[in-house]
């Protein structure tokens, strides 16, 4: 894909295959009114898209390119847990949309990387004046949240078995 914008259509196909609109996938107008409020934007190989602990009010849609996930050890040494290309249509940093709190994960480009970007402001004021198409954006965030507090609290119930087996024996 080229540094030029993208064409509108593009753009409503691109956003009906991202996740979180899935539930807009089937009215056009409201995938047409968030590709109004979005930006592309472009960033290269190596720059750091979202720093895990840092706050972010940006949502980022990768277009075109390749990203890696990385989350931080207790030492804070960077693991990679994924790899996501374009073809994936990841939508990336969607808690940002409802509140300023710290990224969960460092999101770095592997080479030059096009993104639609949607930012907390926009969205809010998406969100007002159209609530009818912003509750299926919700409520996909909040099934989002759910299913990661739900993975946490498993992995936590691990660690500490882990742990007491450790110290038994």
């Amino acid at each position: 894909m080229s540094p030029d914008k993208i064409a509108t259509a593009a753009k409503l196909d691109i956003l009906s295959h991202v996740g979180l609109f899935s539930g807009l996938k089937d009215i056009p107008e409201a995938l047409a009114a968030l590709s109004n409020i979005m930006k592309q934007e472009e960033f290269s190989a190596g720059k750091a898209l979202l720093t895990e602990g840092e706050v972010g009010a940006d949502f980022y849609i990768l277009i075109s390119g390749q990203v890696s996930v990385y989350k931080k050890t207790t030492e804070s040494d960077l693991y990679k847990v994924a790899i996501l290309t374009d073809k994936m249509t990841p939508g990336l940093g969607e808690a940002g949309l409802i509140e300023a709190e710290p990224r969960s994960a460092t999101i770095l480009c592997d080479n030059q990387c096009q993104f639609l970007v949607l930012n907390r402001e926009s969205f809010g004021k998406f969100c007002d004046q159209h609530p009818v198409w912003a509750i299926p954006i919700l409520k996909k965030i909040a099934v989002q949240l759910i299913t990661r507090l739900g993975q946490s609290s498993r992995d936590v119930l691990l660690l500490h078995k882990a742990l007491m087996n450790e110290i038994r024996g």
